[in-house]
Protein backbone atom coordinates (compact mmCIF):
# COMPACT_ATOMS: atom_id res chain seq x y z
CA UNK A 1 0.00 0.00 0.00
CA UNK A 2 1.49 3.44 -0.78
CA UNK A 3 1.69 6.04 1.81
CA UNK A 4 -1.47 8.40 2.47
CA UNK A 5 -1.78 11.55 -0.46
CA UNK A 6 0.57 14.47 0.85
CA UNK A 7 0.22 18.36 0.70
CA UNK A 8 2.10 17.89 -2.30
CA UNK A 9 -0.01 15.48 -3.86
CA UNK A 10 -2.83 17.55 -3.48
CA UNK A 11 -1.80 20.79 -4.69
CA UNK A 12 1.07 19.64 -7.07
CA UNK A 13 0.44 16.10 -8.45
CA UNK A 14 -3.39 16.40 -8.80
CA UNK A 15 -3.03 19.37 -10.47
CA UNK A 16 -1.26 18.19 -13.48
CA UNK A 17 -3.21 19.65 -15.85
CA UNK A 18 -3.56 23.40 -15.15
CA UNK A 19 0.01 23.30 -14.58
CA UNK A 20 1.03 21.88 -17.95
CA UNK A 21 -1.27 24.67 -19.38
CA UNK A 22 0.57 27.47 -17.23
CA UNK A 23 3.42 25.79 -19.03
CA UNK A 24 2.46 25.69 -22.49
CA UNK A 25 0.90 29.41 -22.27
CA UNK A 26 4.22 30.91 -20.57
CA UNK A 27 6.45 29.11 -23.77
CA UNK A 28 3.98 30.42 -26.19
CA UNK A 29 3.01 34.20 -25.05
CA UNK A 30 5.40 34.89 -22.59
CA UNK A 31 5.17 36.30 -18.74
CA UNK A 32 3.57 39.60 -19.51
CA UNK A 33 1.07 38.64 -22.02
CA UNK A 34 0.09 35.01 -20.46
CA UNK A 35 -2.69 36.08 -18.56
CA UNK A 36 -4.20 38.37 -21.34
CA UNK A 37 -3.71 35.51 -23.64
CA UNK A 38 -5.72 32.85 -20.99
CA UNK A 39 -8.65 35.64 -20.63
CA UNK A 40 -8.89 35.74 -24.13
CA UNK A 41 -9.22 32.17 -25.06
CA UNK A 42 -12.24 32.32 -22.46
CA UNK A 43 -13.94 34.80 -24.02
CA UNK A 44 -13.25 32.78 -27.23
CA UNK A 45 -14.67 29.78 -26.48
CA UNK A 46 -11.77 27.60 -26.16
CA UNK A 47 -11.06 27.18 -23.03
CA UNK A 48 -13.09 27.07 -19.96
CA UNK A 49 -13.40 28.90 -16.98
CA UNK A 50 -11.95 26.33 -14.52
CA UNK A 51 -8.87 25.29 -16.85
CA UNK A 52 -8.23 29.02 -17.24
CA UNK A 53 -8.69 29.69 -13.54
CA UNK A 54 -6.64 26.55 -13.11
CA UNK A 55 -3.54 27.94 -15.59
CA UNK A 56 -3.49 31.92 -13.55
CA UNK A 57 -3.24 29.83 -10.38
CA UNK A 58 -0.31 28.37 -11.71
CA UNK A 59 1.22 30.80 -13.73
CA UNK A 60 4.12 31.76 -10.81
CA UNK A 61 4.83 28.07 -10.23
CA UNK A 62 5.51 27.59 -14.18
CA UNK A 63 8.09 31.12 -14.26
CA UNK A 64 9.42 29.20 -10.82
CA UNK A 65 10.35 26.24 -12.50
CA UNK A 66 11.98 28.37 -15.58
CA UNK A 67 13.80 30.43 -13.13
CA UNK A 68 15.02 27.75 -11.07
CA UNK A 69 16.33 25.74 -13.25
CA UNK A 70 18.96 28.49 -14.10
CA UNK A 71 20.19 29.78 -10.82
CA UNK A 72 20.06 26.89 -9.18
CA UNK A 73 16.53 25.02 -7.23
CA UNK A 74 17.50 25.17 -3.71
CA UNK A 75 18.74 28.91 -4.08
CA UNK A 76 15.47 30.82 -3.14
CA UNK A 77 17.14 34.60 -2.91
CA UNK A 78 18.49 34.09 -6.04
CA UNK A 79 15.77 33.44 -7.99
CA UNK A 80 14.06 36.40 -6.48
CA UNK A 81 16.59 38.27 -7.34
CA UNK A 82 16.63 37.05 -10.94
CA UNK A 83 14.85 39.16 -13.75
CA UNK A 84 12.69 37.57 -15.47
CA UNK A 85 10.83 36.33 -11.50
CA UNK A 86 11.23 40.34 -10.88
CA UNK A 87 9.11 40.84 -14.01
CA UNK A 88 6.91 37.84 -13.13
CA UNK A 89 5.85 39.51 -10.29
CA UNK A 90 4.96 42.94 -11.63
CA UNK A 91 2.96 41.27 -14.19
CA UNK A 92 1.28 39.11 -11.93
CA UNK A 93 0.32 42.34 -9.55
CA UNK A 94 -0.69 44.98 -12.77
CA UNK A 95 -3.31 41.91 -13.85
CA UNK A 96 -4.22 42.00 -10.61
CA UNK A 97 -4.62 45.67 -10.21
CA UNK A 98 -6.76 45.48 -13.66
CA UNK A 99 -8.92 42.96 -12.83
CA UNK A 100 -9.79 44.86 -9.12
CA UNK A 101 -9.96 48.03 -10.20
CA UNK A 102 -7.61 49.44 -7.57
CA UNK A 103 -4.44 50.93 -8.10
CA UNK A 104 -3.08 52.02 -4.89
CA UNK A 105 0.00 52.11 -3.08
CA UNK A 106 -1.49 49.93 0.33
CA UNK A 107 -3.30 47.20 -2.43
CA UNK A 108 -0.30 46.61 -4.06
CA UNK A 109 1.56 46.46 -0.95
CA UNK A 110 -1.07 43.88 0.41
CA UNK A 111 -0.84 41.91 -2.64
CA UNK A 112 2.55 42.24 -3.16
CA UNK A 113 2.94 40.29 0.03
CA UNK A 114 0.54 37.72 -0.81
CA UNK A 115 2.38 37.17 -4.46
CA UNK A 116 4.96 36.48 -2.61
CA UNK A 117 3.98 34.16 -0.02
CA UNK A 118 2.40 32.10 -3.23
CA UNK A 119 5.85 31.73 -4.96
CA UNK A 120 7.43 31.00 -1.74
CA UNK A 121 4.74 27.82 -1.82
CA UNK A 122 5.19 27.20 -5.21
CA UNK A 123 8.73 27.24 -5.02
CA UNK A 124 8.29 24.55 -2.02
CA UNK A 125 6.48 22.88 -4.81
CA UNK A 126 9.05 23.14 -7.29
CA UNK A 127 12.22 22.01 -5.38
CA UNK A 128 10.24 19.08 -3.57
CA UNK A 129 9.51 17.67 -7.20
CA UNK A 130 13.10 18.49 -8.74
CA UNK A 131 14.69 16.61 -5.72
CA UNK A 132 12.32 13.35 -6.05
CA UNK A 133 9.97 13.69 -3.70
CA UNK A 134 11.87 12.63 -0.39
CA UNK A 135 9.21 11.54 2.17
CA UNK A 136 10.40 10.44 5.56
CA UNK A 137 8.02 9.53 8.22
CA UNK A 138 9.17 9.69 12.15
CA UNK A 139 7.32 7.53 14.97
CA UNK A 140 5.21 9.80 17.33
CA UNK A 141 7.26 8.82 20.70
CA UNK A 142 10.47 9.37 18.39
CA UNK A 143 9.24 12.96 17.50
CA UNK A 144 8.75 13.80 21.22
CA UNK A 145 12.30 12.72 22.23
CA UNK A 146 13.78 14.47 19.52
CA UNK A 147 12.24 17.64 20.34
CA UNK A 148 12.80 17.46 24.26
CA UNK A 149 16.35 16.13 24.13
CA UNK A 150 18.02 18.23 20.81
CA UNK A 151 19.95 20.97 22.91
CA UNK A 152 19.85 24.41 22.02
CA UNK A 153 23.23 24.88 22.19
CA UNK A 154 23.88 22.83 19.31
CA UNK A 155 26.09 24.85 17.00
CA UNK A 156 24.00 25.92 13.37
CA UNK A 157 27.22 24.97 11.26
CA UNK A 158 27.44 21.02 12.79
CA UNK A 159 23.11 20.78 11.74
CA UNK A 160 22.81 19.15 8.52
CA UNK A 161 19.57 17.80 7.13
CA UNK A 162 19.25 14.38 5.38
CA UNK A 163 18.79 15.90 1.93
CA UNK A 164 18.29 19.03 0.66
CA UNK A 165 14.81 19.21 0.04
CA UNK A 166 12.26 16.71 1.56
CA UNK A 167 9.11 16.09 3.99
CA UNK A 168 8.62 14.95 7.37
CA UNK A 169 5.77 13.22 7.84
CA UNK A 170 5.06 13.49 11.63
CA UNK A 171 1.86 11.57 13.16
CA UNK A 172 -0.30 13.96 15.12
CA UNK A 173 0.12 12.33 18.40
CA UNK A 174 3.56 13.69 18.30
CA UNK A 175 2.14 16.62 19.96
CA UNK A 176 3.40 19.48 16.99
CA UNK A 177 0.70 22.40 17.13
CA UNK A 178 -0.10 24.98 14.55
CA UNK A 179 -2.84 27.25 13.60
CA UNK A 180 -5.81 25.73 11.88
CA UNK A 181 -7.96 27.47 9.22
CA UNK A 182 -10.19 29.18 11.34
CA UNK A 183 -7.24 29.78 14.21
CA UNK A 184 -7.87 27.43 16.77
CA UNK A 185 -5.00 24.97 17.34
CA UNK A 186 -4.51 21.99 15.11
CA UNK A 187 -1.92 19.21 14.43
CA UNK A 188 1.26 19.62 12.19
CA UNK A 189 1.14 16.05 10.01
CA UNK A 190 3.90 17.68 7.31
CA UNK A 191 6.38 19.44 7.40
CA UNK A 192 8.24 20.21 4.26
CA UNK A 193 11.75 21.27 4.39
CA UNK A 194 14.55 22.90 2.08
CA UNK A 195 18.19 24.05 2.99
CA UNK A 196 19.18 26.65 1.21
CA UNK A 197 22.70 28.12 0.70
CA UNK A 198 22.75 31.76 2.88
CA UNK A 199 25.53 34.56 3.78
CA UNK A 200 27.82 32.95 6.15
CA UNK A 201 25.94 29.88 6.54
CA UNK A 202 22.35 28.14 5.60
CA UNK A 203 18.18 28.76 6.01
CA UNK A 204 16.06 26.27 6.82
CA UNK A 205 12.57 27.00 4.76
CA UNK A 206 9.62 25.17 6.30
CA UNK A 207 6.57 24.25 5.24
CA UNK A 208 4.19 23.41 8.15
CA UNK A 209 1.06 22.06 6.81
CA UNK A 210 -1.87 21.42 9.50
CA UNK A 211 -5.37 20.06 9.23
CA UNK A 212 -8.22 19.93 11.99
CA UNK A 213 -10.94 17.80 11.88
CA UNK A 214 -13.05 18.39 9.20
CA UNK A 215 -9.91 17.84 7.39
CA UNK A 216 -9.60 21.36 5.96
CA UNK A 217 -6.41 22.65 5.93
CA UNK A 218 -3.79 25.61 6.60
CA UNK A 219 -0.23 26.14 6.60
CA UNK A 220 2.70 28.09 7.87
CA UNK A 221 5.64 29.62 6.00
CA UNK A 222 9.14 29.46 8.29
CA UNK A 223 12.14 30.66 7.18
CA UNK A 224 14.88 29.91 9.54
CA UNK A 225 18.42 31.80 8.99
CA UNK A 226 21.16 29.15 10.69
CA UNK A 227 24.37 31.54 11.08
CA UNK A 228 27.80 29.82 11.33
CA UNK A 229 29.32 30.21 15.07
CA UNK A 230 25.50 30.91 16.32
CA UNK A 231 23.55 28.05 18.35
CA UNK A 232 19.82 26.39 17.30
CA UNK A 233 18.31 28.89 20.07
CA UNK A 234 20.17 31.84 18.54
CA UNK A 235 18.44 30.71 14.97
CA UNK A 236 15.27 30.36 16.60
CA UNK A 237 15.46 33.91 18.80
CA UNK A 238 16.45 35.73 15.89
CA UNK A 239 13.30 34.07 13.61
CA UNK A 240 11.00 34.77 16.72
CA UNK A 241 12.59 38.70 16.58
CA UNK A 242 11.37 39.08 13.03
CA UNK A 243 8.14 37.31 12.32
CA UNK A 244 6.60 39.71 15.21
CA UNK A 245 3.93 38.67 17.80
CA UNK A 246 1.51 37.11 15.31
CA UNK A 247 3.52 34.09 14.22
CA UNK A 248 2.36 30.92 15.01
CA UNK A 249 4.82 29.64 18.07
CA UNK A 250 3.99 26.52 16.98
CA UNK A 251 7.25 26.13 14.22
CA UNK A 252 9.55 26.34 17.36
CA UNK A 253 9.49 22.65 18.36
CA UNK A 254 9.30 21.50 14.34
CA UNK A 255 12.38 23.15 14.02
CA UNK A 256 13.74 21.69 17.42
CA UNK A 257 12.26 17.94 15.30
CA UNK A 258 14.71 19.06 12.23
CA UNK A 259 17.65 19.22 14.79
CA UNK A 260 17.50 16.49 15.97
CA UNK A 261 17.09 14.27 13.52
CA UNK A 262 19.56 16.76 10.99
CA UNK A 263 22.40 15.67 14.23
CA UNK A 264 21.22 11.71 13.89
CA UNK A 265 20.30 11.27 10.39
CA UNK A 266 23.57 11.66 7.88
CA UNK A 267 23.01 13.24 5.12
CA UNK A 268 22.28 11.18 1.90
CA UNK A 269 22.85 13.18 -0.80
CA UNK A 270 20.93 14.90 -4.07
CA UNK A 271 18.40 12.13 -5.22
CA UNK A 272 17.67 11.94 -9.06
CA UNK A 273 13.93 11.80 -10.36
CA UNK A 274 13.17 8.53 -9.64
CA UNK A 275 13.57 9.47 -5.85
CA UNK A 276 16.68 6.82 -5.75
CA UNK A 277 20.65 7.73 -3.84
CA UNK A 278 23.03 7.11 -6.75
CA UNK A 279 25.86 4.39 -5.47
CA UNK A 280 29.35 4.06 -5.96
CA UNK A 281 30.31 0.55 -7.38
CA UNK A 282 32.78 1.04 -4.09
CA UNK A 283 30.10 1.82 -1.81
CA UNK A 284 28.38 -1.44 -3.19
CA UNK A 285 31.06 -3.94 -2.96
CA UNK A 286 31.75 -2.75 0.52
CA UNK A 287 28.13 -3.02 1.39
CA UNK A 288 27.70 -6.70 0.51
CA UNK A 289 30.98 -7.37 2.40
CA UNK A 290 29.47 -6.10 5.82
CA UNK A 291 26.24 -7.70 4.92
CA UNK A 292 28.30 -11.34 4.34
CA UNK A 293 30.30 -10.58 7.41
CA UNK A 294 26.94 -10.09 9.36
CA UNK A 295 25.52 -13.18 8.05
CA UNK A 296 29.08 -15.28 9.02
CA UNK A 297 28.83 -13.32 12.55
CA UNK A 298 24.54 -13.27 13.27
CA UNK A 299 25.43 -9.62 14.19
CA UNK A 300 22.98 -7.20 13.57
CA UNK A 301 23.42 -3.98 10.95
CA UNK A 302 23.91 -1.62 13.80
CA UNK A 303 26.56 -4.01 15.81
CA UNK A 304 28.07 -4.81 12.64
CA UNK A 305 28.58 -0.59 11.64
CA UNK A 306 29.89 0.09 14.96
CA UNK A 307 31.64 -2.41 18.11
CA UNK A 308 29.32 -1.06 20.42
CA UNK A 309 26.23 1.70 21.29
CA UNK A 310 28.77 4.35 22.45
CA UNK A 311 30.45 4.14 18.53
CA UNK A 312 26.74 4.72 17.19
CA UNK A 313 25.35 8.05 18.09
CA UNK A 314 22.91 7.74 15.08
CA UNK A 315 21.09 4.92 16.68
CA UNK A 316 18.86 4.87 19.20
CA UNK A 317 17.75 2.50 22.38
CA UNK A 318 13.99 2.06 23.64
CA UNK A 319 13.40 0.43 26.80
CA UNK A 320 10.32 -0.93 24.70
CA UNK A 321 13.19 -2.45 22.40
CA UNK A 322 15.13 -4.18 24.99
CA UNK A 323 15.08 -8.15 24.46
CA UNK A 324 12.92 -7.29 21.18
CA UNK A 325 13.93 -6.75 17.38
CA UNK A 326 13.64 -3.18 17.93
CA UNK A 327 10.37 -0.57 16.97
CA UNK A 328 10.58 1.72 14.11
CA UNK A 329 11.83 5.28 14.32
CA UNK A 330 12.58 6.71 10.77
CA UNK A 331 11.37 5.63 7.56
CA UNK A 332 11.77 7.15 4.59
CA UNK A 333 10.26 6.79 1.06
CA UNK A 334 11.13 7.50 -2.30
CA UNK A 335 9.04 9.08 -4.97
CA UNK A 336 7.62 5.71 -6.02
CA UNK A 337 6.62 4.98 -2.13
CA UNK A 338 8.71 2.28 -1.32
CA UNK A 339 9.85 2.53 2.11
CA UNK A 340 13.02 1.92 4.17
CA UNK A 341 13.00 1.64 8.31
CA UNK A 342 15.16 3.54 9.96
CA UNK A 343 14.71 1.71 13.34
CA UNK A 344 14.51 3.25 17.06
CA UNK A 345 16.72 0.45 18.49
CA UNK A 346 20.54 0.18 19.45
CA UNK A 347 23.14 -1.82 18.69
CA UNK A 348 22.25 -5.35 20.53
CA UNK A 349 18.63 -5.07 19.34
CA UNK A 350 18.77 -5.48 16.11
CA UNK A 351 17.21 -4.13 13.02
CA UNK A 352 13.10 -4.16 12.65
CA UNK A 353 11.61 -5.61 9.19
CA UNK A 354 14.85 -6.08 8.52
CA UNK A 355 15.27 -2.64 7.96
CA UNK A 356 19.10 -1.02 8.51
CA UNK A 357 20.84 1.46 10.89
CA UNK A 358 20.82 4.90 9.07
CA UNK A 359 24.35 4.59 8.95
CA UNK A 360 23.83 2.64 5.99
CA UNK A 361 20.99 4.18 4.91
CA UNK A 362 22.48 7.51 5.03
CA UNK A 363 25.27 6.59 3.03
CA UNK A 364 23.40 4.63 0.44
CA UNK A 365 24.76 1.58 0.86
CA UNK A 366 21.19 -0.58 1.30
CA UNK A 367 18.89 -1.85 -1.05
CA UNK A 368 16.61 -3.62 1.70
CA UNK A 369 13.47 -2.56 2.18
CA UNK A 370 11.25 -2.55 4.56
CA UNK A 371 7.35 -3.82 4.60
CA UNK A 372 5.20 -0.87 3.53
CA UNK A 373 2.35 0.11 5.77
Amino acid sequence: MRPSPTEFDRQYTEQRRSIELARRYLEKEGVSRMYDALSKEVERGRLSVQDASGAIRFGLLAVIERVAERVGHTHYVDMLKDEEMLNALRSTLDDICRRKGVDTYEFRQQWAHTNLQAVLRDWHLVVHEERGRQRYEVAADLARRLVKETPGTVLAETLKLPADAFVLLVSPEAGLVGLGPDGTPAPVTEIYAVESPAPEGKAWFLWLSMRDAGNRAARALINVYLQDGKTLDDAIAFTREQGGPQQDAGWEDCCRLLAGVARHRPRVGPCVRSGTTPRRASSTRSWRRRRSRRRRTGRSCASACAPSARDAPWCWRSPRAEGSRGVRGLRAYSARGAGRCITDTGSGAGCASRAVCSRCFGSGRSTTRATRS
